[in-house]
């Protein structure tokens, strides 16, 4: 039987995240995989926004008319970019 456990290592012992369903002294044999951890990013705050909006390249296409949408543009920019490669695959 094999059976996937999430766990974590406090230190000295890996504890297991859930309850695990196996008899008591069953001898096992685990291999510990690492996972990334989890990244937070920071809380964002008027220094924040203040400390982006400076930066030289902020808002650097505002005045284009051409993109109404930047988000939109981005994601038909990266549509373009992976059939690319397809076009000249043949």
């Amino acid at each position: 039987m094999s059976v996937t456990i999430k766990a974590h290592f406090d230190g000295k012992n890996i504890v297991p995240d859930s309850q695990v369903d196996l008899p008591a002294d069953q001898p096992l044999e685990i291999e510990v995989r690492l996972l990334p951890t989890k990244v937070t990013c920071p809380k964002k705050t008027a220094k924040t926004k203040a400390i982006i909006t400076s930066l030289p390249f902020f808002g650097m296409w505002s005045d284009r008319t051409d993109i109404k949408n930047s988000a939109e543009w981005v994601n038909k920019e990266r549509e373009n970019w992976s059939n690319r490669h397809s076009d000249t695959d043949s």
